[in-house]
């Protein structure tokens, strides 16, 4: 018995230019999608990659700034003391602009972009669109409240609400600091998706005029490994230390004082 050749399905004119239309009318994407991790971009100079990508020095700090640059010079001590190293979070603008060879990750809905930092597991949230946290139940912190919305292909954020950076080394902000962000995604001439990170300071408090600083990022194939601890300690020690210096004494305490102290109370 002969083997039945194979159906052959053909397509009249007026279906396939439906099967065109239908394919033509897949919704196209609003915005840019930020969601995936990422790592510092590999394939062009950036700014300085600590603080707010310049050195101290060239920082236009009023008074009080210099004032706090040199406090906290004093407390680092000549070992030039860590913040990070003792698991103080890292907040915003540092968080973004300081990925080093650590993983960053985003996370977006319509209404949030969710950022997660692979140091401390630390975690910034911004809320997108008119649905906002009225001002008055807004906590301050070291990532501040960051509401955002899209300009076009860019989502622009205005974070407010932070605390102060006493231990952001030479690079202070205040209470009272405003920074506006910039997030943009584009190709750069190899194809490699290249995410944008823009932010300009004002702070009347430690400085005469506005800081801006960029960075930019590079997809990550990999996974963020957790990486947690706690940073009170760090703020106890930073305490012990501006008495000394408050007291003329030398500045010279340890992270073992610290323990001691903590022992005692026990």
């Amino acid at each position: 018995m002969p083997r039945k050749r194979p159906t052959t399905l053909l397509l009249l004119p007026a279906a396939a230019a439906a099967l065109t239309c239908a394919a033509a009318a897949e919704p196209v994407p609003e915005h840019p999608d930020f969601t995936g991790l990422w790592m510092t971009y590999s394939g062009g100079a950036q700014g300085r990659a600590s603080g707010f990508g310049r050195p101290g020095a060239d920082l236009p700090l009023t008074e009080e700034g210099r004032r706090r640059v040199e406090e906290y010079r004093q407390l680092a001590g000549p070992e030039r003391l860590n913040s990070a190293t003792f698991c103080a979070s890292y907040g915003v603008p540092t968080m973004m602009s300081l990925p080093g060879s650590y993983p960053i990750e985003f996370i977006q809905k319509p209404d949030q972009l969710t950022i997660i930092f692979e140091v401390g597991d630390e975690t910034r949230r911004i809320y997108i669109g008119g649905e906002q946290l009225p001002p008055e139940q807004r906590l301050p912190s070291r990532a501040g409240y960051s509401e955002g919305y899209w300009d076009g292909d860019t989502l622009v954020v205005t974070t407010t609400d932070l605390l102060d950076g006493q231990d952001q080394p030479a690079h202070p902000f205040s209470e009272q600091a405003t920074i506006d962000e910039r997030f943009s995604l584009e190709e750069d001439e190899n194809g490699t998706s290249v995410l944008t990170y823009q932010a300009t300071i004002t702070d009347p408090v430690y400085y005469t005029e506005p800081v801006t600083i960029e960075r930019k990022y590079e997809p990550y194939d990999g996974f963020i490994i957790p990486y947690s601890c706690q940073d009170e300690i760090w703020f106890e020690l930073l305490d012990m230390r501006r008495e000394q210096l408050e007291a003329g004494e030398p500045v010279d305490a340890r992270m073992s004082d610290v323990y001691a102290v903590r022992e005692g109370k026990e």
